[in-house]
């Protein structure tokens, strides 16, 4: 295969398709759900470094440096991890599309689907957003889509039932 023929980064990892996004709310949600989290992993390892180095002061102030450094970064990412998270429903798979330093593409056959949950945290609930996850058989599917509406949820998680009955495989 010459290297006119391979296809692009881009192809290999979004094939043709109408991809959907997730919507613009859940950058502020994944924000959010980072900021606290990490302010409170940021207590406590400041707290434990403070309990544990009470001679060193400096180690508490380099481990408060560090996680501020650490919590801003991660919600920073938060914003672009969102935007290239993309999920397209095709005939007879539903391909998964995310990652922003190690790309993936999960393609999942509806046919091999066991179940469909619908999940969501606390937070999500205020802005009215579910999560939809596929389970198979494998451990390693990775399928789950996050920060949808709920709307679009339903809607998702009824038409993955419909299709997964329809092209079931036997047992």
């Amino acid at each position: 295969m010459t290297e006119a023929n391979l296809p692009s980064m881009e192809a290999l990892f979004r094939p043709e398709g109408e991809w959907q996004r997730l919507p613009p709310i859940a950058v502020i949600v994944h924000r959010i759900e980072a900021a606290i989290l990490n302010t409170i992993a940021t207590v406590v390892i400041v707290g434990a470094a403070w309990f544990f180095f009470r001679g060193t002061p400096w180690v508490a102030v380099a481990a408060a440096v560090a996680m501020v450094a650490w919590t801003t970064w991660r919600v920073v990412r938060a914003g672009r991890w969102v935007r290239a998270f993309a999920y397209l429903e095709g005939a007879n798979d539903l391909l998964i599309s995310q990652g922003l330093w190690l790309a993936s593409l999960t393609a999942i056959p509806y046919g091999r689907m066991i179940s469909v949950e619908v999940h969501t945290g606390p937070l999500a609930r205020l802005w009215k957003l579910a999560e939809v996850e596929l389970v198979t058989a494998s451990p390693r599917s990775n399928a789950r889509i996050p920060s949808l509406p709920a709307a679009d949820a339903a809607r998702l998680r009824d038409q993955l039932i419909a299709l997964g009955e329809e092209q079931a495989l036997p047992l």
